[in-house]
C-alpha cells in the first residue's frame, strides 16, 4: 500500500480471503492507515456463521446472535461483545457492519435460518443491539445497524435476486432504529436491498429515496452515516447498471456505498474503484447529482472521523426499551 497510489479512498471492507492471521492482518491495516489518515476499515462481524476469522490462525469466533439471546442475559452478552470488539480493535478495524437489528423470523434463508437475528421479540432486539453497539464505541470500533428498515420477513436472499417484504414487513420492525436515533446513538446504519411496495412502489431500500431520506431521515431523525449493502449483490445486479445503482444510492441519501467485488460468478475487477469513481464525478459534472447532496454526505463522514479520534466513535448506546 503506498500513499502515492491510494490517495481518494477512505474506506476499505475485509473479506476473509484477505486474512490469514492476526500478525498479516495488523500489517494490512496499519499500512492502510499510514496511506490514508482517519481511514475506515471495515468488516462483517456478526458471530456465528458471520464471520471473517473462522479458521484463520489465532482468532477468536463467537456465537451467534440468536444464541448469544437465547443464553445469556444483557450483561453477559455485553461481555461477549467487548471481546469480540477489543479482538477488532487489536487488529486494526474500526468499522464492523453489525448487530443484526432484525426481527427474527426462521423461514428468512439469509437471516433467520443462520442464526443471525437476535430475537423474534422486538424488544429484545433493541436490548441485544444496544449491548453489541455499547461494547463496540467503548472501544472505538462504530457499529453499523442493518437492515434497514427490516430484513428479518425476507423469504429470499438479496445475494441472489429480489426479495419482496410487502406483505410480510411490520412497522414494528422500525423500533431499533428508533429508539437508537432518539438515544442520540452515532455510529452509522446499513440499508437493506428488500422490496416493499408498502413504502416505495417502485425501488428497493437501498435505492429508495423515500426510504432513506423520506423515511430513516425525515420521519425517524437520522442525521448520521446511511450505508450501503452491497451494490453488488443479485437483487440489484440483476436490474440496475453500476451507473444507476450509483446514481440512486446516492440520491436517495446514503454516504457511503459498498461494493464488495465478491458475489459468486462475478470475476474481480483490480480497476473498479476507478470505474465508480469516474462514473460519480460524471454525474455530478452532467447535474445528476448536485454538489450539494455529496457535500453533506462527506460533512457527516468527516465528523464521524473527527469523533472517533476524540470520543472513542460516539455516546454510550440506547437502552432498547
Amino acid at each position: 500500500v503506498s500513499e502515492a497510489k491510494y490517495q481518494r479512498f477512505g474506506g476499505v471492507m475485509l473479506l476473509g480471503k484477505n486474512i490469514s492471521d492476526k500478525k498479516n492482518l495488523k500489517a494490512l491495516t496499519s499500512a492502510f492507515k499510514e496511506a490514508q489518515k482517519g481511514i475506515f476499515i471495515a468488516i462483517d462481524e456478526e458471530g456465528g456463521q458471520i464471520t471473517r476469522f473462522k479458521d484463520k490462525s489465532g482468532f477468536e469466533t463467537f456465537i451467534s446472535a440468536q444464541k448469544a439471546a437465547k443464553t445469556l442475559d444483557l450483561a453477559a452478552a455485553g461481555e461477549l461483545y467487548a471481546k469480540m470488539a477489543q479482538q477488532l480493535k487489536d487488529v486494526g478495524v474500526n468499522v464492523n457492519f453489525a448487530p443484526v437489528a432484525d426481527v427474527l423470523n426462521p423461514k428468512s434463508t439469509i437471516i433467520g435460518s443462520r442464526g443471525r437475528a437476535f430475537s423474534a421479540d422486538i424488544d429484545e432486539v433493541s436490548l441485544y443491539a444496544s449491548e453489541f453497539m455499547k461494547a463496540s464505541q467503548a472501544r472505538g470500533v462504530i457499529a453499523a445497524m442493518k437492515h434497514f428498515p427490516g430484513h428479518g420477513s425476507a423469504a429470499a436472499d438479496t445475494h441472489i435476486g429480489a426479495a419482496d417484504v410487502t406483505h410480510t414487513w411490520r412497522e414494528e420492525e422500525l423500533i431499533p432504529y428508533r429508539r437508537a436515533v432518539a438515544s442520540g446513538w452515532r455510529g452509522m446504519i446499513m440499508t437493506s436491498h428488500i422490496f416493499n411496495a408498502a413504502l416505495d412502489p417502485d425501488l428497493p431500500a437501498s435505492l429508495s429515496r423515500r426510504i432513506v431520506t423520506g423515511l430513516l431521515r425525515e420521519t425517524l431523525g437520522w442525521d448520521g452515516i446511511v450505508i450501503t449493502d452491497d451494490l453488488d449483490m443479485g437483487a440489484l445486479t440483476q436490474r440496475y447498471s453500476l451507473e444507476e445503482r450509483i446514481l440512486l444510492a446516492v440520491s436517495a441519501g446514503s454516504d457511503l456505498l459498498i461494493f464488495a467485488q465478491n458475489m459468486k460468478g462475478m470475476d474481480f475487477d483490480p480497476d473498479f474503484p476507478k470505474k465508480a469513481h469516474e462514473t460519480l464525478v460524471r454525474l455530478v459534472r452532467e447535474g445528476r447529482i448536485p454538489e450539494e447532496r455529496l457535500r453533506r454526505s462527506w460533512d457527516r463522514i468527516a465528523a464521524m472521523k473527527r469523533t472517533r479520534s476524540s470520543e472513542t466513535a460516539g455516546c454510550n448506546g440506547f437502552t432498547g426499551r
